[in-house]
């Protein structure tokens, strides 16, 4: 049987979770037309002999790196490896039921064309895909919202192989959190519409920066940053106008939040950097643009 799907997951710090989640994914595999390409930007957490353990040699492609490039890089590096129509990319931190991916190769096989989000209960609640929102920029989709995804989170998602290269893959300067969002602006202002995909998928999240202070502190400075970059990026001239006062007003009232979590100067750090680097980022994406027309579709079209 051809293979038509490849699991593509990015490690880091990553070792407990998978030992956890890797044969929930051998399980929902069994008998399927899939394989796995690991990324690993941690590689002396020992995820290879867990990977080893539950995977024949033929099956995955383990792709090691110590100087941790970042999600997106090694989202981008795992997709370039792989040699089937679709990849799934998957957090480590995700459990998958039996038959999760027998339903996501019907879902690719019915629409082979279209991105797919796929479901993540996490925090208490149910998600699918990535929501626009007119303070944080892009929120995690609450499942029950009528309007589809503006494209898939990072968490699970289902990209068309060539597609996903198409667009360029993810910003990796963006490194982490981001990314998905950048992807999404960009395939919604040219067209590409990503189908929601009724399946809710266990995932703890954070696992990779969970105890540890100054990664918090690195990711409260990503976030901040990353924000200002995507909307630089991403929107047309007339909507930044409007979104950059609002994000300048919603930033105050995150760092009222971030003093109280004690994250206060990497999340200015953050902004000023994200500052300095727009105009940049801006020049290094010359695709169709996120505009008032596409705010428009997006806030009025309802999915199917």
């Amino acid at each position: 049987m051809d293979e038509t799907l490849t699991v593509v997951t990015v490690l880091y710090r990553s070792n407990d979770m998978l030992t956890q989640t890797l044969p929930t994914w051998v399980r929902s595999a069994e008998g399927l037309p899939v394989r796995f390409i690991f990324a690993d930007n941690w590689p002396e957490d020992g995820c290879e002999k867990v990977i080893a353990g539950w995977l024949d040699d033929g099956r995955y492609e383990y792709l090691p790196d110590s100087s941790n490039p970042g999600f997106a890089a090694g989202c981008n590096r795992a997709v370039a490896a792989a040699r089937t129509s679709h990849v799934l990319l998957l957090n480590p931190d995700v459990w998958l039921p039996d038959d999760a991916l027998a339903r996501v190769c019907a879902a690719i096989a019915e629409d082979p064309g279209t991105p797919i989000a796929v479901g993540l209960a996490m925090h208490g609640g149910e998600y699918v895909g990535i929501d626009v929102n007119p303070i944080s920029l892009f929120i995690d989709r609450t499942a029950t919202v009528a309007r589809g995804p503006l494209g898939p989170s990072g968490g699970a998602a289902v990209f068309p192989t060539e597609l996903f290269h198409q667009f360029g893959g993810f910003y990796e300067h963006l490194f982490a959190w981001g990314e998905d969002a950048d992807l999404a602006y960009r395939l919604y202002a040219s067209g590409r519409r990503t189908r929601a995909l009724d399946v809710i998928l266990p995932h703890a999240g954070g696992h990779s920066v969970e105890g540890d202070n100054k990664l918090q502190g690195f990711r409260a400075f990503l976030l901040a940053r990353n924000r200002l970059l995507v909307a630089a990026r991403v929107f047309t001239w007339p909507l930044m106008l409007i979104a950059m006062p609002v994000l300048a007003l919603a930033h105050l009232a995150l760092a009222a939040r971030r003093i109280r979590q004690g994250l206060l100067r990497p999340f200015l750090r953050g902004i000023a950097r994200g500052l300095m680097e727009s105009a940049t980022a801006r020049r290094q994406w010359n695709g169709k643009r996120f505009g008032f027309a596409s705010l428009y579709s997006y806030l009025t079209t309802r999915r199917a």
